[in-house]
């Protein structure tokens, strides 16, 4: 281990995750980071989530696992930072998982940035049950690269995505009071971190798909109308603390928040509320009705309508057989399309 290696301390918050913790901790033990430690924070799961984390921990030593009251996610991703003892923190959610190289490459990035620089993110791709990659490769849409400081390209959305694409220093989650517990429901509790971190700290990109970001049912993501909610609630936050920001910023939140909440409530099999947020996205954008992932989508609104299986998606080129493990092989970047 190098004296110029960082620590890193990965904080896994799980409710009831016996099915995929496993291969979440498999994915977090198989970095080529040395100087790192796992921590589990178990958020009164009642179900074998504990039992396979402690099978876990017997095969390996940085494993660390916290178990709690019910409380939220929010809290239990606070609780585990207050047991992380890096000063590197790197969030995980309990169902995704991560190409090998994650921490090693944002960790070189953050050290070759200006020491403003307080977060590294990077790209994720949706994955599905079965570990399988679920848009086609080929029309992989552009990722944000936005750096420095990005508090109005956050105010347009979350950039990234989700809370397993960040590597944070922990003085700077601290600085800014953690992850937000009363926001109720949960479910945009990382954008409201992300906004509260532009304010002190310049962000920094690693521009390749280094996340498997699971969308499957029964995923806090999956509540739709939970996290409708919880984005409004951030919206409402984001409005109150910069009053000035531009009617296009305004616009163009509603068009992604609505094109997002459209896209879980097709996963989800509610087509009402699918077709509703759709509408509502290109009401707020209609130039946005252009652009070949809402086709894409559009297509995918039909044919799940119709009953079409995986197989006669995966004929037709809208969906794909890669694995995630198969794909962190090709390491694609932005320059590969």
């Amino acid at each position: 281990m190098s004296v110029d290696e960082p620590g890193v301390s990965i904080v896994i918050p799980v409710h009831n995750g016996e099915r995929f913790i496993a291969r979440t901790l498999a994915s977090a033990v198989a970095q080529t980071y040395d100087n790192l430690e796992v921590i589990v924070v178990d958020d009164g799961s009642t179900d074998g989530t504990a039992t396979i984390v402690e099978a876990a921990m017997a095969r390996n030593k940085r494993i660390r696992l916290f178990q709690m009251k019910k409380s939220g996610v929010a809290a239990a991703r606070n609780y585990g930072i207050s047991q992380a003892g890096k000063k590197l923190i790197a969030p995980l959610d309990a169902d995704d998982l991560w190409h090998p190289e994650k921490i090693t490459l944002q960790v070189k990035r953050l050290q070759t940035s200006s020491p403003e620089v307080g977060l590294v993110y990077c790209w994720s791709i949706a994955i599905d049950e079965n570990d399988i990659i679920m848009p086609p490769i080929t029309g992989l849409s552009r990722k944000s690269t936005a750096q420095g400081r990005v508090t109005v390209e956050l105010a347009k959305g979350n950039f990234l995505e989700n809370s397993s694409s960040a590597l944070i220093r922990r003085s700077c989650i601290e600085a800014v009071g953690g992850y937000d517990i009363d926001l109720q429901p949960h479910g945009a509790e990382d954008w409201k971190l992300y906004l509260a971190l532009s304010e002190i700290c310049g962000f920094a990109v690693v521009p390749e798909y280094l996340v498997g970001y699971r969308e499957s049912t029964g995923s806090l993501s999956k509540n739709v109308a939970g996290m409708a909610q919880s984005i409004e609630l951030v919206g409402r936050w984001l409005i109150q603390k910069w009053p000035d920001l531009p009617e296009h910023i305004r616009r163009k939140r509603e068009y992604g928040t609505y094109i997002y909440l459209a896209r879980l409530a097709l996963d989800n099999r509610e087509f009402k509320s699918s077709f509703e947020y759709f509408k509502a996205g290109c009401q707020a954008n209609p130039a946005g009705l252009l652009k070949s992932s809402n086709l894409v989508f559009g297509i995918r609104f039909l044919a799940r309508v119709a009953g079409l299986s995986r197989t006669v998606l995966q004929e037709c080129g809208l969906s794909t057989k890669v694995t995630f493990k198969e794909f962190q092989a090709t390491r694609h970047t932005q320059l590969d399309f």
